[in-house]
């Protein structure tokens, strides 16, 4: 976790020039020039300014401004990670008050959404799969046989990315990432290790504290009486915790009584009154109508369902073959009925048609949600429902790429299955990137960008004056 995090500093600092945090600058430029590499980077002294060309990695003010949009318009789920857009700072056009978890959110979903409309396409093919290759080694559940695989994956990544930015950059860090394969191999997956889950529950600990004077005492106490609380609730019955409103858990109908009392609820009906909520819990998800998630700073409307469906080739076709989709939408209502002696809650959803979805070259699964469609089947049982997110696209306006909810735990304490994003695996979407026809913006042996021309400027005079106010004037150091 914490390579991770330095990686994405380094990567982050050196593309938005973060004083203290990129690996570009008036050394790096140096150390290349007396190396006999790359000259076409070399200083250009101006008077009392020295001008750093634009590296293939530079990047434009544009090109900050919208790397830094990207970001700051992201919402997230509840649970999913902390606030994104507190983080963006767009007047300085950097990100500030990263916590460990932050960098590994930005750095393997968000961070390859922000760079695709800016970058040459091999240095942004480069960070794309170094990122999807942290995704892949911080996976819940990895195939053993994929890891040889990914091995040589990353050597070459890391290859590519010695292709365009500075030596500077390739610090111990950096070169840690070629041995996470093999920690993986020898101690499992990295999601079974890290610190994440004891430093969400240390956040939790520090709440208990309401007198500071006496920190630990506060912390046993209150956790005491959670535990108490805790204990005593499974011995009452009809007891719900306060919240938002959650389905209700029935057990296997084994005895032939309950499922009569069942069928005759169903026959007489719900009642006419239906329950109307701006927001429900289900599934382990806190699911919000698109209202509601408009007055919120989370986006938890997004829904996604598994359903199978009939596929034909044509009217002809007599063969036709049986197959699960996926369906995304949004949530506009979510309404409960009820039937005496239990509810059922449904979500009214505005459902994307078939058209309005596809992947693209890249690997990622997009959506166009102005393309609706199955109006006349809007509702789906709550029970069916899985929570998706949606991105927007900075390489076209009319698209959203969707993000999976992260994997949560359900009302009886169990954990659900991991859930894939987009169902794809890191070397698959390497394989789409490398076969990929593109338009090259910088040839093979070029490292300099000649699309712009916003490089870095250094003043030397502010550089002397800094010396100047270092040296001690000899009257005090006679009085020392």
């Amino acid at each position: 976790m914490h390579i991770e995090k330095n990686v994405f500093e380094s990567v982050i600092g050196t593309l938005l020039n973060i004083k203290g945090k990129s690996k570009d600058g008036l050394k790096a430029r140096e150390d290349m020039l007396k190396m006999g590499m790359r000259t076409e980077l070399a200083l250009v002294k101006k008077g009392r300014r020295t001008y750093l060309p634009p590296a293939a990695f530079t990047l434009s003010r544009k090109e900050k401004k919208k790397l830094c949009k990207s970001l700051s318009e992201v919402k997230v789920p509840e649970g999913y990670s902390s606030d994104i857009r507190r983080l963006v700072f767009m007047k300085d056009l950097k990100l500030k008050n990263l916590k460990t978890h932050d960098c590994h959110v930005i750095m393997e979903h968000f961070l390859p959404i922000g760079i695709r409309s800016i970058l040459p396409e091999k240095v942004r093919s480069a960070i794309t799969k170094l990122c999807f290759f942290f995704r892949s080694i911080c996976s819940k559940v990895i195939d053993p046989e994929i890891l040889p695989t990914l091995q040589k994956e990353i050597v070459i990544t890391l290859c590519e990315l010695e292709m365009y930015f500075p030596p500077s950059f390739f610090d111990i860090m950096v070169h840690l990432v070629v041995h996470l394969v093999k920690e993986t191999q020898l101690c499992g997956p990295a999601y079974m290790r890290w610190m994440y889950p004891a430093e969400r529950y240390m956040k939790i600990l520090k709440g208990y504290v309401k007198s500071r004077s006496r920190p630990e005492g506060c912390i046993v106490e209150r956790y005491i009486v959670e535990e108490a609380v805790e204990f005593c609730t499974e011995y009452l019955s009809n007891v719900q915790s306060i919240g938002l409103p959650r389905a209700q858990i029935f057990d296997k109908m084994e005895d032939p009584s309950s499922v009569t009392e069942r069928l005759r609820c169903l026959a007489y009906g719900p009642s006419l009154h239906v329950f109307s909520h701006s927001a429900y819990s289900i599934n382990g998800y806190t699911f919000y109508t698109k209202e509601q998630d408009d007055k919120s700073t989370m986006q938890n409307s997004g829904v996604t369902v598994l359903a199978e469906a009939m596929h034909i080739s044509s009217m002809k076709d007599l063969n036709p073959k049986y197959a699960n989709l996926s369906y995304f939408g949004v949530i506009e209502h979510i309404w409960v009925f009820d039937y005496e002696k239990f509810q059922i809650p449904i979500f009214g959803c505005k459902w994307v048609n078939s058209s309005g979805i596809r992947m693209d070259k890249s690997g990622f699964l997009q959506v166009d949600l102005t393309r609706v469609g199955y109006k006349d089947e809007p509702f789906i049982l709550a029970s069916q429902a899985k929570q998706v997110f949606y991105v927007n696209d900075p390489k076209s306006t009319k698209w959203s790429i969707v993000l999976f909810s992260n994997k949560v735990t359900d009302d009886s304490g169990v954990d659900q299955c991991d859930i894939d994003v987009e169902n794809e695996s890191c070397i698959r979407r390497n394989e789409l990137n490398r076969n990929d026809e593109v338009e090259d913006l910088i040839p093979d042996e070029s490292y300099i960008r000649n699309d712009h021309n916003e490089g870095i400027w250094i003043n030397s005079s502010v550089r002397i004056a800094k010396k100047q106010v270092i040296n001690i004037p000899t009257k005090k150091r006679k009085r020392c």
